[in-house]
C-alpha cells in the first residue's frame, strides 16, 4: 500500500483554523480545561459525540492557530490535563 505522503509531514499553512477532538468523562470539566487553555481567545466548542453508555464525551474545539508551536502547545496543555483522556 502506497503512502500518499511518502513519509513526509503534511504541509500546513499558518495561520489556520485547527480542530482538536477532546475525549474525557465529564463534559463540564472538559469545557473548563478548554477555558483554562484558550482563555478569552476566539474559539468554537461543541459536544461532538457521547458514547452509547454515556461514559465518554468528545468535544470538538476549533480555533485559529498562529503557527506550529502554538498548535502543538495547545495540544500539549490539553492532553496533559488529568480530566482529559485523549486529544486527537
Amino acid at each position: 500500500m502506497d503512502n500518499f505522503l511518502d513519509g513526509r509531514k503534511p504541509e500546513i499553512r499558518y495561520p489556520c483554523v485547527w480542530t482538536y477532538r477532546i475525549i474525557g468523562w465529564d463534559e463540564p470539566r472538559l469545557r473548563a480545561v478548554v477555558a483554562e487553555v484558550v482563555g478569552d481567545g476566539e474559539h468554537r466548542l461543541l459536544l461532538a459525540r457521547e458514547s452509547s453508555t454515556g461514559k465518554y464525551r468528545t468535544l470538538q474545539l476549533e480555533l485559529e492557530v498562529r503557527d506550529e508551536a502554538h498548535r502543538t502547545d495547545i495540544f500539549t496543555l490539553i492532553s496533559q490535563h488529568p480530566d482529559v483522556r485523549f486529544v486527537l
